[in-house]
């Protein structure tokens, strides 16, 4: 089974909620397995391209769809993690990605919800620096006393890998900054690439001497720089473009631009087209140039990215999970080609939902031949979205069909359009299978309650007797951000399941005991030995130990992100609890229902979702047979050590004149606070600005401790 089709979903505009979500697990899971062969082991299993607009479909989905952020696991995610080959450098400040938009009006909405969040009005001046978005690697240059010490690229964005002697090899990157006013400790960050013309010298090279060429200057880059032998990263003329900073001892910045300008002071490539705006238009100018001239470049960019100027407005902006709210990359448009269907495959994934995907005639799309696209779900097939509304003119898709394919953001593109001119006339209408076609279930589509509407998703009933189900719902449970049990995921899993050596999560940390007593037997398997064996027992063990979050989180719950985990443990704080939970949940479901909906940030639908899902017989026995092979410690809290406010309950009511709801919120997890939505007995603390309503009238009822705005901002001092 290919694997790309693994991830694919309907048409996420027409999803329900749930199904918003469900599609973007399945997509973060697809996203993980590329970002291990491609940062960690240095090749690709999709083309490169793909792989690009892939993880611009997904910020595109994030960027669409705030609520997603919380639900999200891969937002979280940076790179990956470093290679074993290299020594593992930890960044003091992460480095964290940006998220992507696609057009002026998701312009309008970044630059409208910066003046929203900082309670700005349409009069106030916003500076906003553009800069070319290097299509390269990021790298971490850390400099003691002017002095080049540490060169580590990024990993997952918290651990790198030391890469030092390789970038001692770039040629514009600076050993040793001469400046006086150079701070004692100072790390530069920026993107490593390859000139367009250097790729083509090599690549002819390669040929030469009858090598396979490479695909494309940013995979070499990637490749070259992390290579054992110096010598090799020093031969292939790479460069490096300085951006912004993690670690500093001392200075005075007061701008993006200031330090940017100070980079190029102290010798540094910065990028010539690095320019202030001062309005959207002036944004949209500059996106509009850097779009007219990037084919004329001698180094690859794939958009613009858009910083606040102010250093103390990003500050005050902060993150949004591991992205700053205060910049984002402005990607180049998506491209177009029409060719014909020549199947519809339907895949069927880890929570059921059955997937149609068009067999395509190979076609060329920006240099890469696409022979597979989304057709999203059975209502898109059908010409309709999920209101009843006609798209396309009503016109349904039919095998056979000439349809127009746009690459923009999918690893399997999408097709977006029908040319009826040329059905074929003995065409017929597609039926879209009422079965499973992996356990020949029932497919149905779910009603949502609250709407009374089906679903566009058709989902196999078959839980966990659908083979898809059951192996996805393990593949999930080892993958990176779940159990990350390193060298059990893909095909290894399929091997042990097949071979019914693994049924269950619980299954995976009794294979050793089994093997010892005889019950299996590992060592028959193709492409198994002693070692092998030995390197996958370590890498169970070494996970017995795990948090309660991501206990919780790799159970596969649907509409359970990582960051809704949390909230979750943060609520039961220990594996205990939530065993008393499933043991009491049947007596007990509305005030455990009442209890979380109490925590900000998460909403009655995955509330639900995890309370049915412990309802279940066969879950539960799950939860308590991986308890009894887990050490699964408590859910802790890290709160700042000198915040006022560490450890109280906080709600937040009404207008504030010096930020916004949303500022305030965060400042207060930033110092340790748990913010509420609601109050109860268990708020310690109600921030009242102007026009509070009912919140304020029950904090009295209740001798909750009521401040207003001016007392909050003392706090936060």
């Amino acid at each position: 089974m290919d694997p790309i089709k693994n991830f694919l979903e309907c048409d996420i505009t027409a999803y329900s909620v749930e199904d918003k979500i469900t599609y973007l697990n399945k997509i973060e899971s697809f996203l993980s397995r590329q970002d291990k062969f491609y940062y960690q082991d240095n090749y690709s299993e999709i083309n490169d391209s793909d792989y690009d607009k892939l993880k611009k479909h997904h910020t595109q989905v994030l960027q669409k769809y705030p609520f997603l952020i919380k639900e999200s696991k891969y937002s979280e995610s940076i790179g990956f993690m470093p290679s074993e080959k290299f020594s593992k450098v930890k960044h003091k400040i992460p480095m964290l990605s940006l998220s992507n938009i696609f057009d002026e009006s998701e312009l309008d909405d970044f630059y409208e919800k910066i003046r929203k969040y900082l309670n700005f009005n349409s009069d106030t001046a916003l500076e906003i620096v553009s800069e070319p978005k290097i299509d390269g690697l990021s790298a971490s240059l850390l400099y003691k006393n002017g002095v080049l010490t540490v060169g580590a690229t990024r990993g997952d964005g918290t651990l790198g890998e030391d890469v030092t002697e390789n970038i001692k090899t770039i040629s514009n990157i600076p050993k040793v900054i001469e400046s006086k006013d150079v701070p004692e400790i100072l790390e530069v960050r920026g993107e490593i690439y390859m000139n367009k013309s250097d790729f083509i010298n090599l690549n002819e090279k390669m040929l030469q001497n009858g090598k396979q060429t490479y695909v494309n200057p940013r995979n070499t880059a990637s490749g070259s720089l992390r290579q054992i032998d110096p010598n090799i990263t020093r031969s292939r003329n790479l460069n490096f473009f300085a951006y912004t900073w993690g670690e500093i001892s001392n200075h005075n910045f007061k701008s993006h631009f200031e330090v940017i300008s100070k980079f190029k002071e102290w010798g540094f490539a910065v990028n010539p087209y690095t320019k202030i705006n001062g309005s959207k238009n002036e944004l949209i100018k500059s996106y509009s140039e850097l779009d007219s001239i990037r084919s004329s470049l001698d180094y690859d960019i794939d958009g613009v990215v858009y910083k606040i100027n102010s250093l103390h407005l990003q500050d005050r902006l902060g993150f949004i999970s591991r992205s700053p709210r205060w910049a984002v990359a402005h990607k180049f448009a998506a491209e177009k080609a029409k060719t014909k269907i020549t199947g519809i495959d339907i895949q069927v994934g880890r929570t059921g939902a059955l997937t149609p995907v068009a067999k395509l005639e190979p076609i060329n799309i920006g240099g890469v031949v696409v022979r597979n696209a989304t057709l999203h779900n059975e209502d898109f097939i059908s010409g309709i979205d999920s209101d009843g509304n006609q798209i396309r003119n009503g016109s349904d898709i039919r095998i056979g069909d000439t349809v127009e394919v746009i690459r923009s953001g999918d690893v399997i593109p999408k097709v977006i359009g029908v040319d009826i001119s040329k059905r074929l006339p003995n065409s017929q209408k597609y039926e879209f299978p009422k079965l499973c076609p992996i356990c020949n279930s029932p497919a149905i589509r779910e009603i949502n309650t609250s709407t009374g509407k089906s679903s566009s998703v058709r989902r196999c009933t078959g839980d966990f007797y659908c083979l898809s189900q059951e192996l996805g719902r393990l593949e999930f449970f080892v993958s990176r951000n779940a159990m990350n049990i390193e060298g059990f995921g893909g095909k290894s899993m399929k091997l042990f399941y097949d071979k019914g050596f693994i049924k269950r999560p619980n299954d995976i940390f009794t294979l050793q005991s089994k093997q010892g007593l005889g019950l299996i037997d590992i060592l028959s398997l193709d492409g198994w030995g002693s070692i092998s064996m030995s390197n996958l027992f370590l890498s169970i063990d070494e996970k017995r130990q795990i948090t309660l979050d991501r206990f919780i989180y790799s159970l596969g719950i649907r509409h359970i992100g990582i960051n809704t985990a949390k909230i979750i443990s943060q609520n039961l704080n220990s594996i205990g609890n939530l065993i008393s939970l499933i043991d009491n949940l049947n007596s007990e479901y509305d005030s455990y229902l009442e209890s979380f909906l109490e925590n900000d940030g998460i909403g009655e639908v995955a509330i639900k979702s995890f309370l049915d899902f412990l309802s279940i017989d066969h879950n539960t026995e799950v939860v308590k047979n991986l308890n009894d092979q887990l050490d699964v410690l408590d859910f802790v809290i890290e709160h700042k050590l000198d915040s006022k406010i560490s450890g109280l309950s906080i709600v937040f009511t009404g207008k504030f004149d010096s930020m916004s709801r949303a500022e305030a919120k965060d400042k207060a997890e930033r110092m340790g606070a748990k913010v509420l939505s609601s109050i109860s007995n268990k708020t310690d603390l109600l921030v009242a600005g102007e026009e509070s309503g009912s919140k304020l009238a029950k904090a009295k009822d209740l001798n909750i401790k009521i401040i207003d705005e001016n007392d909050w901002l003392n706090l936060l001092n």
